[in-house]
Formats: structure tokens, sequence, C-alpha cells
């Protein structure tokens, strides 16, 4: 198992009547026609993989807080012990990778991300391979949502832990389609067609703040607070893992990184190595040499990996992969609900309710460093740009002395709480857009729950033949919002 000093290496599939899944819109990611999402499906012959996964300390760090998982499920003896090449094909019980990047001081930050590591391996091999891609989805969330709890369990029993937690993205391989799980801003990146595409979207303050149109991406680098992350595994006893997925094709390559690496070097020169160099270990130094060279103010650790074989269908002229949301069901063995009510999406980095987070009473006492990353577990300083409301909050940072904050003013006191919109369309097979980013499909047969900051919002759903609906939206503090989407007959 790793330890600091052994790292291991929405689009809703559109699914029709009787549960079978029928094929994409051009240019989407494809299903099998043929295969219900919820059926056994196994793993074609002939998907093989090489990994190469490599953690550093940095310039400025006094120990690495870091850990990282490469994990053939299904061997038993646990993941990689090291800084190993890893190739093969995978299997019918599949092929997981993580980074998670710990916090919490006095050794608990790597505490935190070891316990993550070993219990992400004992969950998702379990113990018989995944009977579907839902299984597997769900058995790939359990397991983080398991992580964090015995995390936090473990900071409550030791004092001296306490606030100790870490980000958590993991990546699972099953049927030619890889499930990505996410808690926190560690990244997942995929170059297919030369283009450098990141399929995850970091549960952070500032992401936050560009999705809610408050912070453009250029404002966003210089931000002051950019190093605010929503949530953490350990830090809370719940957390909400965001589940995307992306059909592999031959060729692609992927890369894992913590934000030591995707804070200090830009995508495009990411974009540029990974494009330029052949062999993973080659690559992995470089992109670490690239994030010291930039001042190497944090922990970085690097997986990267090639997927070929006649397993996998060769990609389509032009098509890259794109972040999209897996709607995992809930609840009755996998399967939908079919009573009246709408399906549900929930598409949200950001926990549902404030009071899931630790008083400030339980911030953790940790010994003070260099510069370090503000976590949120419970409030910090917060600038609304285009609102110019300052908004305090407590923070407990990684290695950082805990400060005591004024409490917020009244007026701003429920500003940084997001607020539930529930989002349906008319169109027949739409894309949902808010503020011209993305937010995935949206059919007529579902709902899609956000948690946005309160803010003006541009809501619209958009069609490939062109139509659209769209809808100006003023999402007040404190109360829900439910917007149906119709186009205009103008």
């Amino acid at each position: 198992m790793s330890g600091d000093a052994h790292h291991e290496g929405d689009e809703q599939p559109n699914v029709g009547e009787g549960g079978e899944t029928l094929a994409p819109e051009p240019g989407k990611e494809s299903w099998s026609r043929s295969q219900p999402r919820s059926a056994a499906v196994p793993t074609p012959a002939g998907i093989a993989f090489q990994v190469y996964g490599k953690t550093d300390v940095g310039l400025v760090r006094e120990h690495n807080e870091d850990n990282f998982m490469i994990a053939d499920l299904s061997e038993a003896g646990g993941p990689l012990p090291g800084e190993e090449h890893l190739s093969g094909s995978v299997s019918d019980r599949g092929f997981a990778l993580a980074v998670c990047d710990g916090m919490g001081g006095a050794a608990a930050g790597e505490v935190a991300s070891h316990m993550a590591v070993d219990t992400l391996f004992e969950m998702l091999r379990g113990a018989s391979p995944p009977n579907s891609r839902d299984g597997f989805a769900q058995r790939l969330v359990a397991a983080i949502e398991e992580a964090g709890a015995q995390i936090f369990a473990a900071a409550k029993k030791d004092r001296t832990r306490r606030g100790m937690g870490t980000t958590a993205t993991v990546a699972g391989l099953v049927d030619r389609v890889l499930f990505i799980g996410q808690v926190g801003d560690s990244r997942c990146y995929i170059l297919r067609n030369g283009r450098l595409t990141l399929v995850t979207k970091d549960q952070s303050l500032v992401n936050q703040l560009i999705e809610a149109g408050q912070l453009t991406e250029s404002e966003a680098e210089a931000f002051e607070h950019s190093n605010i992350i929503l949530q953490a595994l350990g830090t809370t006893e719940h957390v909400v893992v965001d589940l995307t997925f992306v059909e592999l094709r031959r060729g692609d390559r992927l890369l894992l990184c913590s934000d030591g690496l995707s804070g200090l070097v830009h995508d495009s020169v990411i974009r540029e190595e990974m494009a330029l160099i052949g062999p993973l270990p080659q690559l992995t130094e470089r992109l670490i040499d690239l994030a010291n060279a930039a001042g190497g103010h944090d922990n970085v650790t690097c997986i990267v990996a090639d997927f070929d074989g006649d397993g996998l269908d060769l990609p389509e002229e032009g098509a890259v992969p794109f972040y999209q949301q897996y709607p995992l069901p809930r609840g009755n063995g996998g399967k939908r609900s079919s009573g009246p009510a709408l399906p549900q999406v929930v598409r949200s980095m950001v926990p549902g309710a404030a009071a899931a987070q630790p008083s400030p009473a339980e911030a953790p006492s940790s010994e003070p460093s260099g510069p370090s990353r503000s976590w949120s577990t419970a409030a910090s300083v917060l600038v609304l740009l285009g609102l110019a409301a300052v908004i305090t909050i407590v923070s407990a940072g990684r290695r950082a002395t805990p400060t005591t904050a004024a409490p917020p003013p009244p007026a701003y006191a429920d500003a940084q709480i997001p607020v539930e919109v529930r989002v349906r369309s008319a169109l027949a097979r739409g894309e949902l857009f808010v503020n011209d980013r993305s937010y995935g499909p949206l059919g007529p047969d579902e709902t899609v729950v956000l948690r946005l900051l309160p803010g003006a919002y541009h809501i619209e759903a958009r069609e490939v033949d062109g139509e659209h609906a769209a809808k100006d939206v003023l999402v007040r503090s404190g109360a829900s919002t439910e917007v149906m989407l119709i186009p205009s007959t103008d």
C-alpha cells in the first residue's frame, strides 16, 4: 500500500424504453446500441495500457503529503509499491488510477492521503468483478465516500489529526468506459487528436465564481483566493462526488495530476509536452521539472497512461472528449425509479448544506509554514468581484496557523451558500448551458439540479439543429428556483 515514501503508481447515455442504450448524437461519445447500461458487459479483449506515476516534494514543502495509486484490480496484492512502469491488458475487474493531495499539517495530510489510497483499492477491487457499468460506477463512488468517512472518523479519534483531509481524483476503466470520481481540485486530462481536454471540474471557489459569471478566466489567474477548495475527503462526514465518464479511443493519453502541476503550469504547456514526449517516464519527469521550474511551491504528482489495442475504436476525425457527468441511478438496485417523478441529475461541485462543514472550533492545530493552500472546511475571506461584496469566512489552511475571523456582515451572511436551481427543458435533445458553460445534456424527461451561488445567470438549452430555449434567471439567497426552458415562438 502507499505512504509518503511509497506512492501508487454527462453526457447522459440515451436510454430508451426497456433500458436499452441508444446511439448518441453525431460527434458525441458513443454507447453500444445492443447493450443496456445496467446489463453485465464483459471488457473487450485487446485493450492495452501503459502507465507511469511519480510524485515529488517540490522546492518549498518540508515533506510530501501527496499519494497516488496505480492498480490492476485483478491483482489481490494491492497497488504498485512505487514509481514503476506498468503495462498490460485491462481485465474484467477493471483498472484504476488515483491522485490524492493531502492536507492537515504534522504529517496528517500524508496519513489522510495514504488512508484514501488503501481504502480505494480495497473497495474498488471488491469481492467479485462488477456486473455492469452502473455497478462499477456505484462501486467507485462508494469507495470515495467510504475513504472520506474513514478519514473523518480517524481524525475525530486523534485530536492531533483533527481537520486532516485529502483531495481524491479517481479514474476507473471498465468496458472501454473511463469513469472519473472527484472530490477537490486534482485533475484528469485526456489528449486525443492532438487536443488536450480537461474532463473534470475543479471543486474550487475560483471555478464556482467563473461559472457564476463573477470572474473571467483572465481575472481568475490573479484571483487572491484561488487556492480555496470547497470540499475534501475527511474534513466532513459526507462528501458530494462528481462522477463523470469518457469512452476511450485508441491512442488516448491520460494525465491525472495534483494542483502542484496544474496550478503552476499552463494547460497549453502541458498539452505540448504530452504531444511531443513519447516515453511515459520521461514525460512525467518533464512535467514535474516544469512545475519546479515555475516555483515548486507545492508537492506535485503526475500519472500518465496510454491506451491502445483492437478493443478500442479509432477516434473520429476532429472529435475530442469533454466533461460529461454520469447520471448514476440511486437505490432500487441500480435501477431508475418507475414513479411519476422525473429523474434528477445533480450537476454541481458544491456541497448542498453549509451545516455539514465543521465549526471554527474544530479547525486543526497546524504548524506554520511557507505558502499554503486554504481549505474551506469552515470559512475564509472571499471577494465577490462584480458584486463588490466582501464575505468573511473562517478557513483552516494546510499547515497554516488557524485564525479566528469576525462574523460576516448580516447583509452577506448567505451569499456564500449555493442555492438549488431545478432546470427542465421542452427541447427534445438539448445541451444545457449556464453563462455559456456546458453542463451536459438536458432531455425532456429529466430535471437537472444545479447548485449555484446567488447572482444573475443566463440559462439555455441548445439543440444540434440550432433550436434553443433560454431564460435569464436571478438566483436569490435562500430561495430555490424552478426554471422551465421553452423555445420562443417569435
